[in-house]
């Protein structure tokens, strides 16, 4: 399996990767979920709400290798590759702010296919970079983990853990979604 990257960085410094040339799922995907999720959740927070609705969030998984460096990342998408030549991968690669290492994240919907992804991941880290951490998680977890705390304890609505940080997460999600300017 050949895995193609995008030609450019998001704002917040990941490129995206996906198993399609033209990168189809990846940017239909970003239209028609990402962008309406992170959307709607600066909605929400406009109005200094107690509880978020996650909508599109509840259903976001992303599976997880955390690796030294981007080498690291890109050996583990080909060893990926190699061992598994018939799955369909999309995702990104990146690191998060003030983070020294850097991590390959496959997106699903489905948890289902996220178990199928986090084992096969599991397998191929384990054989090439065992002291790879590998997980995954609901949504983003910037900023959704920044104001509502681990995942795991998220509910239907969610109460704000963290309504200390809700300017800051206001503030990076405008700058995310709306640049600077």
């Amino acid at each position: 399996m050949t895995i193609y990257f995008s030609q450019r960085a998001s704002r917040e410094g990941w490129v995206s990767f996906e198993t399609d040339p033209r990168l189809r799922h990846t940017k239909e995907r970003l239209y028609s979920r990402c962008l309406p999720c992170l959307t709607s959740l600066l909605e929400q927070l406009k109005e200094t709400p107690g509880t978020v609705r996650l909508e599109t969030a509840w259903d976001c998984w992303k599976v997880v290798a955390v690796l030294a460096d981007r080498e690291q990342c890109l050996e583990l998408l080909t060893r990926f590759g190699e061992a598994y030549p018939d799955e369909y991968v999309f995702g990104k690669l990146g690191t998060g702010k003030g983070r020294q290492t850097v991590a390959v994240m496959f997106h699903t919907e489905d948890a289902v296919r996220r178990d199928r992804l986090y084992a096969l991941l599991r397998e191929v880290a384990a054989e090439h970079f065992p002291a790879a951490r590998v997980f995954y998680s609901r949504a983003c977890s910037d900023p959704y983990e920044r104001l509502l705390g681990s995942w795991e304890s998220w509910q239907q609505p969610c109460p704000i853990r963290h309504p200390e940080r809700l300017a800051a997460v206001k503030a990076s999600l405008r700058e995310s979604l709306y640049g600077r300017g």
